[in-house]
């Protein structure tokens, strides 16, 4: 009898001690996004409006059994090339929108009536700016692409001593 039981709690902890490694740790998520203005001016002459979104989800995920943290960011970079009735528009749906939606939910919701087309009516997915750098005008080559990025950091925290030396008088009521 002693000896079940004695196996019987070595399976335990053995259970108990692979569960604590095979747990799921609580992820802290982060979000934050900024969009940004630029007026251009386009090669055929048309004024434009480059909207440019950033959204960065930052998840980190702690894990006390093996002092490690996880850092996962996900980046989106989203380009819109509108009119400026149409960038116009899209300043006050942001401004206008409830707290915690996100501005690319808000952009996506642009009708293709706001952004720039080419001759033939369709929607421009590049476009060819004009800057002026010293005097000289340089043309800029621009795309409505979608990049994202993934990055993942694994950091491990260090191992310290800390040794606190107090020293206290012997109080006694003999």
């Amino acid at each position: 009898m002693n000896k079940i039981f004695s196996g019987l709690l070595c399976l335990f902890a053995l259970t108990a001690v692979s569960e604590v490694k095979a747990q799921t740790f609580r992820t802290f998520t982060t979000t934050s996004d900024e969009i940004t203005y630029t007026n251009r001016v386009i090669s055929d002459g048309r004024s434009i409006v480059e909207v440019v979104i950033n959204t960065v989800v930052v998840d980190l995920t702690p894990n006390p059994t093996t002092a490690e943290s996880t850092v996962s960011t996900d980046t989106k970079k989203e380009t819109l090339f509108l009119t400026s009735a149409g960038a116009a528009a899209l300043q006050t749906a942001v401004s206008n929108a409830s707290s915690g939606t996100p501005i690319s939910t808000t952009a996506a919701a642009v009708d293709d009536s706001d952004k720039i087309k080419d001759t033939s009516g369709a929607v421009q997915n590049s476009v060819t700016f004009v800057e002026i750098v010293n005097g000289v005008p340089t043309f800029t080559s621009a795309s409505n692409a979608t990049t994202n990025n993934n990055d993942v950091i694994t950091t491990e925290r260090s191992d310290f001593t800390t040794i606190v030396e107090t020293t206290k008088a012997i109080v006694s009521q003999n």
